[in-house]
């Protein structure tokens, strides 16, 4: 169940992120919207380290750094939208999915391979 609602809050923070890129604009729902998501993904990752811990401790802690990171980004990019070059946009989508890359590695690509 933590698995799931920690995939589905990236997904939807991931739609949120790309609303904000194809707008070049942020409205006040969608940071409203992701910061719920940090949260909740905060909150699911704290529970889902101990089995990830058991697979790779020190890529679990390369996540969680990546994972701190990205979320840092994506504030400074709702902060900025106007201000943001095409290229820290696609580097924002690099590091968004790069956390979700590294998370699959290490739920052996569970929910999607088993």
């Amino acid at each position: 169940m933590w698995i799931w609602l920690h995939l589905i809050t990236w997904i939807v923070l991931v739609g949120v992120i790309l609303t904000a890129i194809v707008q070049k604009k942020t409205t006040r729902l969608g940071v409203t919207i992701a910061r719920i998501c940090y949260v909740v993904a905060i909150i699911s990752g704290i529970i889902l380290t101990g089995y990830a811990w058991q697979h790779s401790p020190v890529l679990t802690v390369f996540k969680i750094l990546l994972a701190i990171g990205a979320i840092g980004f994506c504030e400074i990019f709702f902060s900025q939208t106007d201000h943001f070059s095409a290229t820290k946009r696609w580097l924002l989508l690099a590091v968004i999915f790069a956390v979700g890359v590294v998370g699959l590695f290490l739920a052996g690509g569970y929910p999607f391979v088993r």
